[in-house]
């Protein structure tokens, strides 16, 4: 688990200012968690089924002391220096915490701390170094969560690991204490039990809310172990006070209980707290470890945001509805969780760490590695649910105390590419969700999911690119599980949605014609709509067109595939003769004409402020429409051929006209600097910082009023455009776009484990890993049973890939390869490296442990992808 940190690449390494903004999430997918920042501290506490950010809980933190011949020597929070606002920040006393009360005193800036902290973050586990002159030895801490590829039920537990290595560094043994003190969150009348190394939290109240009934467990397999399973009642600081006497002096810590419920009073909502505590003696010059567990169990959650969704419902707090999280069915308490990750723990940490390292031992470009891993950190914070029966369900980020924007919505979780190669089991509870609850009787499918499942269809009607989205996704989803009869069950609902696009039932008048290209109103991940068409999101209907053929002849039903056939390759016919403009792809629109309006005022949502689809979308003071991209060169501008791309899918557009479209991005709209860069929208990268815009004017008049967010940079589409540039040749364009989206994410002004968009912890950016996917050129058809390794550049390598129900790394060593599968397992008939097929004798199912040797070229060239 205490690996050689000295040889790991440096972006990884924090230190200084660079440490700042550190704050590592700990927790399961769909659990919830907390973080540990870059200096110990724990923080950031959202395990109670909603945000918590810039929260705490209580003085929660680690601390260690230690002891010779019955002297103190030394003792010290577990913590690095103080990188908070010293006037004073969010904390959780109404008096005596917040601006103006001086530094935070749940990050215990007042306590004796270490002076030097080295954080090293390697997505999924972190490792911090603590050392100071005055202490005599050195800490590493490893903390981690399970996080283990095709594994979603341990990777769902609902628990933090810290694995502790001491080191005495002396010439005579030491005695150390370390001792973990932890909060009873949102509870202030704790039941606290300890049992077999265990210390269990629960709650004395009977009146709680149900979302704030739980409970929390700290756990150690230490031998000699010390609790205090209350913590002094007091006023004022008289909590912490006591205990740090109590634990900074000789000898164990006192056995305190209270069996009496602690009274109500003016501290009364600060949570009780207790502490486990381990001790060990260090022989000179030697090492030793302890481990502790943090564990915690709030089964249900309300619908916070219900009254939100349903004005007119009366909804008083507590009587809002539930839902219950997966997690609860599987483990029965924090102590059941806490007591099954000790026993487990070799094996859970094997697994974890195997992944690590299948990434950060890869040849893959550092600047790839950064993107991939750290974005998967969001996985185990509250962006993502998981409900009872396992499904997840997702917001779009989060805001501090909430969720941003709800509903697993179809238009930004497009864009992830890690769930259906990592855990695609998950990933297909979405399109299964999202089929059963999300489509309307016309077909049409809404692009956001309402809580709880079956509650209703949520007020605006269909985005293009969420809709036509799910269905190249039910492809992939298809594909990669080589599952057909999970595809005839969603059949139906597919077939409806791609006859929803020119359907006469439809609204917003997509393609009544059946060109296969949109015409209507297209309402998308901008939050307002374009009208006639463009190449973006005629671009995703073209993709879906082509998905739903191959899907379609899967089910039997000619026909109809070639009607979708026939669509697609005329609707690509027209991107490419007339949505080219030589260099890029547009949008073909008279921003001047109004009349474009007049079909569209149906009595749907118009825009934030208006209530008419002319009042949102006409200017009458300039003579233009709002809103549009015109001749803009938009990052996104041929999206559904970055999906086709990704999928293998061929016959799209021309593919000269992709890489022109793709330079022309870069040149455009990437900035080595934004100093100058005017943007009145949200500030996601500025100053010195470089970044990809979401769209630009290089061949025309930017519109008086364009789509909004045009001038801001988002890093999920910067991931999605690097990546589309290294599938088709741009390796050093794509790169660079990379190298700088993580440059602004280096821990001095962001934090490294959070990009943020319309909100923190944003699931756009997990377009990331498919990053890693261009890189190997990976591409995985299980229907078939292939799978398709094309390489970004020649040489020997070294790279992870996840693919079907398995994953791995694939070893290119002259002429020579391996794949190795490290997880999991998979059927598979051949695999085509660089055009060299390599049959799998016997055919049958690939498990973990297991290598295959396959024929390489390492001189040949990528091969094309297209045509």
């Amino acid at each position: 688990m205490f690996d050689d940190l000295s040889s790991v690449d440096a972006r990884f390494v924090h230190e200084g200012e660079r440490n700042r903004h550190v704050a590592f999430p700990l927790g399961g997918i769909g659990s919830g968690g907390f973080s540990i920042s870059g200096s110990g501290r724990l923080i950031d506490w959202s395990i109670a089924n909603r945000p918590g950010l810039q929260s705490f809980n209580g003085y929660s933190h680690f601390a260690i002391k230690a002891e010779r011949d019955g002297k103190l020597l030394d003792t010290r929070v577990l913590n690095g220096p103080y990188d908070g606002d010293a006037t004073g920040s969010p904390g959780m006393r109404p008096q005596f915490d917040g601006f103006g009360h001086g530094a935070n005193r749940p990050m215990l800036a007042g306590l004796p701390h270490f002076r030097n902290v080295r954080f090293t973050g390697r997505f999924p586990t972190a490792d911090l170094e603590f050392s100071d002159t005055r202490f005599p030895g050195t800490v590493r801490l490893t903390a981690l969560s399970p996080f283990i590829p095709h594994n979603d039920r341990d990777s769902s537990m609902p628990a933090a690991m810290f694995g502790f290595e001491i080191a005495n560094p002396t010439d005579a043994p030491i005695e150390f204490t370390l001792a973990g003190t932890l909060g009873n969150y949102l509870c202030g009348n704790g039941e606290h039990r300890f049992t077999d190394g265990i210390l269990h939290m629960a709650s004395r109240d009977t009146d709680r809310p149900i979302h704030e009934i739980g409970d929390l467990a700290i756990a150690t397999d230490a031998e000699d172990i010390q609790h205090v399973d209350y913590h002094y009642r007091g006023q004022w600081f008289d909590d912490l006070s006591v205990f740090w006497r109590e634990f900074a002096r000789l000898g164990p810590l006192p056995e305190r209980r209270y069996d009496e419920p602690r009274k109500a009073g003016n501290m009364y909502y600060y949570p009780e707290h207790a502490t486990l505590a381990a001790k060990i003696s260090v022989p000179p010059g030697e090492r030793r470890t302890v481990r502790f567990v943090i564990a915690w169990n709030f089964p249900v959650g309300d619908i916070y945001w219900f009254n939100r969704l349903k004005p007119d419902a009366a909804t008083p707090a507590g009587k809002r509805p539930t839902w219950r999280n997966f997690y609860a069915t599987q483990w029965a308490d924090a102590a059941a969780t806490a007591s099954d990750a000790l026993a487990r723990w070799d094996d859970l940490t094997r697994a974890t760490l195997a992944f690590r390292d299948a990434l950060f031992d890869s040849t893959l470009p550092p600047a790839i590695v950064d993107a991939a891993s750290s974005t998967l950190a969001l996985l185990r914070t509250a962006t993502v649910l998981r409900l009872e029966g396992g499904e997840l369900w997702a917001w779009e980020g989060q805001h501090a105390g909430s969720g941003s924007c709800e509903g697993s919505c179809t238009h930004v979780w497009n864009y992830q590419q890690a769930l259906p190669h990592l855990f695609p089991a998950l990933e297909r509870t979405l399109r299964e969700t999202e089929w059963r609850y999300n489509q309307q009787s016309n077909g049409g499918l809404t692009f956001r999911q309402r809580l709880p499942l079956g509650s209703g269809l949520d007020i605006i009607g269909p985005a293009a690119d969420g809709h036509f989205g799910a269905i190249i996704k039910t492809f992939r989803e298809w594909r990669l599980g080589g599952d057909t009869d999970w595809l005839r069950r969603l059949w139906p609902s597919v077939r409806r949605a791609i006859e929803y696009a020119w359907s006469a039932d439809n609204p917003d008048l997509w393609d009544p014609e059946r060109t296969g290209i949109l015409w209507g109103r297209q309402h998308h991940t901008l939050d307002m709509e374009l009208f006639g068409a463009n190449s973006w999101l005629s671009s995703m209907y073209v993709t879906a067109l082509t998905a739903a053929a191959q899907m379609a002849e899967a089910m039997s039903e000619a026909d109809f595939a070639a009607q979708c056939r026939d669509l697609a390759s005329r609707g690509a016919a027209y991107l490419g003769e007339h949505l080219f403009n030589g260099e890029y792809f547009c949008q073909a629109i008279d921003l001047s004409d109004a009349t474009l309006l007049e079909p569209f005022d149906t009595g749907r949502t118009a825009g934030v402020l208006a209530e008419t689809v002319r009042e949102a979308y006409w200017s009458a003071e300039h003579g233009e429409l709002k809103y549009q991209v015109a001749d803009g060169c938009l990052t996104d501008q041929i999206l559904g051929q970055w999906h086709a791309d990704l999928l293998g899918l061929r016959g799209l557009l021309d593919d000269r006209k992709v890489v022109s479209a793709l330079n022309a991005v870069y040149r455009s709209n990437f900035r080595s600097s934004l100093s100058d860069h005017v943007n009145p929208a949200r500030v996601y990268g500025f100053e010195d910082e470089a970044g990809l815009l979401l769209c630009t004017w290089p061949s025309g008049r930017k519109p008086m009023v364009p789509a909004p967010y045009a001038e801001e940079v988002w890093t999920g589409l910067e991931y999605a455009s690097a990546s589309h540039m290294i599938l088709r040749g741009l390796v050093l364009e794509g790169l660079a776009v990379v190298e700088a989206t993580r440059a602004r994410y280096d821990g001095r002004r962001r934090n490294p484990f959070n990009e943020i968009e319309c909100g923190a912890y944003y699931a756009r950016s997990l377009s990331a890993w498919a990053l890693v996917n261009s890189w190997s050129g990976l591409r995985a058809d299980l229907v078939a049973g292939e799978l398709t390794f094309r390489p970004a550049v020649a040489g020997d390598q070294r790279m992870p890939w996840a693919a079907g129900g398995a994953w791995g790394e694939l070893v290119i060593e002259g002429e020579l390869a391996r794949l190795l599968i490290l997880g999991g397992s998979f059927s598979i008939r051949r695999i085509d490296l660089n055009g060299v097929w390599t049959e799998c004798d016997p055919i049958g199912s690939l498990s973990a442990g297991e290598t295959v040797e396959l024929r390489a070229d390492p001189l040949l060239p990528r091969a094309p992808t297209h045509g």
